[in-house]
């Protein structure tokens, strides 16, 4: 159990997994293993395993607020108010089959929505690898006249779109990332995932997001978002700072000269007057409003532990 468990770590830290949906997906599952192979003899030290697994997952990837939303989702599953350990296990279980079955549908509403702001003949230029953005394109399939696919440079993640696209008989053309501004003339819509939603409404995505989303405002094509509702962090309302991901510099050159200094930031923040429209499960929203729809169903204005809870617990153990 606890080797599958360090894999499944080890494999989202890698990039193997990737993808919000897919890292949360993988997160969950992990979760699941966990709590139905749980040895704990008390429900307290079922509890503090649960946190510690949370905890865990938490520290494989630093701009993953989708996962962190499923974390407490299942953090509080875990807290029923209950002496008996097999209810609390069996309450937990329930929740997490629930509320995968809830990200399914919810990944139905977003390709639907998405695949009606799609028209007949339209081209469209997609960077790195989103699920939800594959689906939207897979949905809209025979009213798409070419998708450009940025290669997505370190790791090649526009790879796997392009293959996955052309699989699915959709017609596309794989580009270097600095090639987008010169095929944005022929392209009448751009559609990128997200892997976080900031309270003011800007983006944090893959590096060169922010780049092509100039580009697309300069060539006045819509610059759409595609993500789930879980990817909206609340922490940044009272101050988290989402962080950017600095990955090995490996990845860019594996042997570079020496006194060459490499700098490999994962992710960039695509500022809200750049975007379109963040389309979601619960809607399709210009990026403010987005944000203050999230601030209302979430009750901001009145709770922040939820929220916060959390990340202050793993800088506990980080001793920060």
């Amino acid at each position: 159990m606890a080797k599958a468990f360090d894999q499944t770590m080890k494999d989202i830290k890698s990039l193997k997994i990737q993808g919000s949906s897919k890292v949360r997906k993988a997160s969950v599952n992990a979760l699941k293993q966990f709590v139905s192979k749980s040895r704990a003899k008390t429900l307290v030290a079922f509890r503090n395993e649960l946190q510690n697994h949370c905890l865990a997952i938490l520290k494989t990837r630093p701009t993953e607020p989708e996962t962190r939303t499923a974390l407490r989702i299942v953090l509080k599953a875990g807290s029923l108010h209950s002496r008996d350990f097999q209810e609390v296990k069996t309450h937990v279980l329930k929740t997490i089959k629930d509320y995968e079955k809830d990200r399914k549908d919810a990944m139905e509403k977003i390709a639907l929505y998405g695949s009606r702001l799609i028209q007949k003949g339209d081209t469209v230029m997609t960077h790195c690898h989103s699920n939800t953005v594959e689906e939207i394109l897979k949905k809209a399939k025979k009213k798409i006249e070419m998708v450009y696919c940025t290669e997505t440079r370190p790791r090649f993640q526009g790879r796997i779109t392009a293959e996955n696209l052309a699989k699915a008989g959709i017609p596309v053309t794989l580009i270097v990332d600095g090639a987008a501004d010169r095929y944005m003339h022929p392209v009448d819509k751009v559609f990128v995932g997200c892997d976080a939603v900031l309270s003011d409404g800007s983006v944090v995505n893959k590096i060169g997001t922010n780049h092509i989303a100039q580009s697309a405002k300069k060539h006045h094509n819509p610059f759409f978002v595609c993500t789930s509702s879980h990817c909206f962090d609340p922490a940044t309302y009272f101050g988290f700072e989402e962080k950017i991901e600095e990955r090995d510099y490996g990845e860019v050159w594996d042997k570079p000269p020496k006194k060459v200094k490499i700098r490999n930031p994962a992710f960039d923040i695509t500022d809200a007057f750049y975007v379109q429209s963040i389309i979601t499960e619960i809607g399709v929203f210009d990026p403010e409003n987005f944000a203050l729809e999230m601030y209302n169903l979430l009750e901001l204005g009145t709770r922040q532990e939820p929220f916060m809870g959390l990340l202050n617990s793993l800088r506990k153990k980080q001793g920060k």
